[in-house]
């Protein structure tokens, strides 16, 4: 395809229209060599989708319908769009920044990757008069708490067999660019790059009875952080929603998975101690419908720390089970990426 045109609705989204207007106006970034770039990529609101396809005479609903099930191909549309775009290309750049923790024994040339993207959106357009994105929850909260675990690991002076890498990843709010650079030009030999463990917005909002993460189905790390939450009193809980809205491929360590790396997006719990049922997703839905992408993603008074503190043990005990397991996390075989993850073990190259 010469270009993309994504039909927005909160639903498929999970995200209102405004966060398309935060992320899509404005700069844009991009890798200098993208691998297949399209020509154009944008949004259409719903409605205005639909007047379209009734231009060409066809449905949107029912040919969306259609595009859902097996051996669907696609129809012309029979409508000539017509428009001008005057860009200018800045060349700048950002970095990724690792650290890594020697392992020991013969183990240590492997590593496990923490890790979370510390971009926002800086400055942008004002809303109720503030221009700033904060970006305190997504994702000030995760790049505190890589750091948090690396301080954690050398305080205690507690170390793996395999070297422990932490990294914060740059422009993941522009298309997961930072981990994709890394998984096209690793500083450490793909192969050897046990799993990542992805932190991407930390639970702000007080203790929970319950962990979850994305992507527990996908392979061995899940059996894993079961053990891990285990030893914390937590019960693993399985976002269903977020299974079904494909959050797991939205996220940093997306581009690894693709590359065969085994990864998780270590995610808060949904029970809150001392809150009623469903307080939670009310929270989560708050979030996403105002705060998300806005610059009102900022520290609120009635945050606390220690739901984080649950997660992040949660995170290290992951950590500590991978790094010191005599092999590395396998793909379960119903995965889309135990292809890659094979070739990756193999040495092969992408």
């Amino acid at each position: 395809a010469a270009g993309l045109l994504l039909v927005h609705t909160t639903e498929s989204a999970t995200y209102p229209w405004t966060t398309v207007l935060s992320g899509w106006t404005g700069p844009q970034v991009r890798l200098e060599t993208p691998p297949g770039s399209l020509v154009v990529a944008g949004w259409l609101q719903r409605d205005v989708a639909g007047r379209l396809f009734q231009q060409g005479e066809k449905n949107l609903d029912e040919l969306a319908k259609a595009a859902a099930r097996p051996g669907f191909r696609g129809v012309p549309l029979g409508v000539r769009l017509r428009g001008t775009v005057r860009s200018a290309i800045r060349r700048s750049e950002t970095a990724n920044v690792l650290g890594r923790l020697p392992g020991r024994g013969p183990l240590a040339r492997e590593a496990v990757l923490i890790g979370g993207h510390y971009d926002h959106f800086g400055i942008g357009a004002a809303v109720d008069g503030d221009s700033i994105y904060n970006g305190a929850e997504d994702n000030a909260s995760g790049t505190a708490a890589v750091l948090t675990a690396a301080e954690a690991f050398i305080r205690s002076g507690v170390r793996t067999a395999r070297s422990l890498v932490f990294a914060g990843f740059a422009a993941e709010e522009s298309g997961l660019i930072g981990s994709q650079a890394l998984a096209d030009d690793p500083v450490i030999p793909l192969r050897d790059i046990a799993a990542i463990l992805n932190l991407d917005v930390v639970n702000l909002y007080g203790r929970t009875r319950d962990v979850s993460a994305l992507g527990l189905d996908q392979s061995s790390l899940g059996q894993a952080f079961a053990q891990a939450a285990g030893a914390e009193g937590l019960q693993v809980t399985e976002n269903e929603e977020a299974l079904l809205q494909g959050s797991y491929f939205r996220s940093d360590h997306f581009p690894l998975a693709r590359v065969g790396i085994p990864g998780t997006s270590i995610e808060r719990g949904s029970e809150f101690v001392g809150r009623p049922a469903g307080w939670g997703k009310q929270q989560e839905d708050e979030y996403v419908a105002k705060r998300y992408h806005q610059p009102s993603d900022e520290i609120l008074p009635w945050f606390t720390y220690d739901g984080a503190m649950q997660q992040l043990r949660v995170t290290v005990r992951t950590a500590l089970l991978i790094g010191n397991a005599p092999g590395q996390p396998n793909w379960n075989r119903t995965s889309e990426f135990r292809e890659a993850g094979e070739k990756r073990r193999a040495g092969g190259t992408w």
